[in-house]
């Protein structure tokens, strides 16, 4: 996990484009080293090629998953799982969801989790049918399919000193952050940290798991800044050089350049857009991935990109 994460949310509601920035620093730990060590192939979040497979044009079988909301009198809507109050009731009033797709066909005696909320027929479900227009017309439905999960960094490319890892808890690792984040952005990627004997389980009482600093060095001497380092932080250390890799002035280069292409395109809410976060590669999460916003993503670089549609075409198998 990245001790330095930015992400950007969009919330389309009532036809009002309301974008909402947040920026989230999470503090992460690292371990020590008795000597500097090669960066382990890390796990990357990269585009695979052009997402053109992806886009959905009239007439196309698309699928998704989601929140069903059947009413009287209006068409039913499968809402996408957007990570904001798009769902849910105000007082006294129906559920209802801004971001998500009217459908017909749809059965709702075969929704999971079914329920009535204030008139309004609620559950979930998985469906597939033809896009056209704007809506999806169901020929077939089923439960719905797990979301997929988010792929966190946790290798740790350095051995266990002789003793093991020593405990970690309450170790003060602002000066060493400091020093990597604010003072040389442009040698070091985001601290991370790693626990190599298992996550903490919440509880606050007991022993914590020890936590590995793992601190990655994209220029200079990685001997030398473990030294520094180690005046800095008492806790678990792991320095590798990772030349090549982008540093943390020149991700933040990067955010710069994908926000100004995509803000434009997350201020409309006719395009879907509802979240945006990434380091090396921005993830790009939207309803559906269209013809015309394909091209305006083509235009930021699909090598920023990595487009992550809800509503995906069924590929021939």
């Amino acid at each position: 996990m990245s001790i330095d994460g930015r992400r950007w949310l969009v919330v389309a509601l009532a036809g009002v484009g309301t974008l909402v920035a947040l920026f989230a620093v999470v503090a992460l730990a690292t371990s020590p080293s008795t000597a500097p060590h090669e960066a382990a192939p890390a796990p990357r979040v990269t585009q695979a090629a052009d997402p053109a497979s992806l886009v959905v044009d009239d007439g196309d079988v698309v699928e998704a998953s989601g929140r069903v909301l059947i009413a009287a009198g209006k068409p039913a809507r499968l809402c996408a799982p957007a990570p904001v109050l798009a769902i849910g009731t105000v007082g006294d009033k129906p559920p209802t969801c801004a971001l998500g797709v009217d459908v017909t066909g749809v059965d709702p005696a075969k929704l999971t989790e079914r329920g009535v909320v204030l008139g309004v027929t609620v559950g979930q479900a998985r469906l597939r049918g033809t896009w056209k227009g704007g809506v999806l017309q169901v020929t077939e439905q089923g439960p719905p399919l797990p979301a997929a999960s988010t792929a966190i960094d946790d290798t740790l490319p350095c051995p266990a000193p002789k003793g093991g890892w020593k405990p970690t808890a309450g170790v003060d690792s602002n000066a060493m952050h400091q020093y990597i984040h604010e003072r040389h952005p442009d040698r070091f990627r985001p601290l991370r940290v790693v626990y190599p004997d298992g996550a903490p389980t919440g509880a606050t009482t007991g022993p914590q798991p020890p936590d590995v600093m793992v601190v990655e060095v994209v220029a200079g001497d990685p001997a030398k800044e473990e030294q520094q380092l180690r005046k800095l932080y008492d806790g678990n250390l792991c320095v590798v050089d990772a030349p090549g890799r982008p540093s943390l002035a020149r991700q933040e280069e990067l955010r710069e350049q994908v926000t100004a292409g995509l803000d434009p395109l997350m201020t409309d809410p006719a395009n879907g857009i509802w979240s945006v976060g990434g380091d090396d590669v921005f993830t790009v999460e939207l309803m559906v991935l269209t013809p015309r916003l394909h091209e305006q993503l083509r235009a930021i670089g699909f090598d920023l990109l990595r487009v992550e549609p809800w509503l995906r075409p069924v590929q021939a198998r």
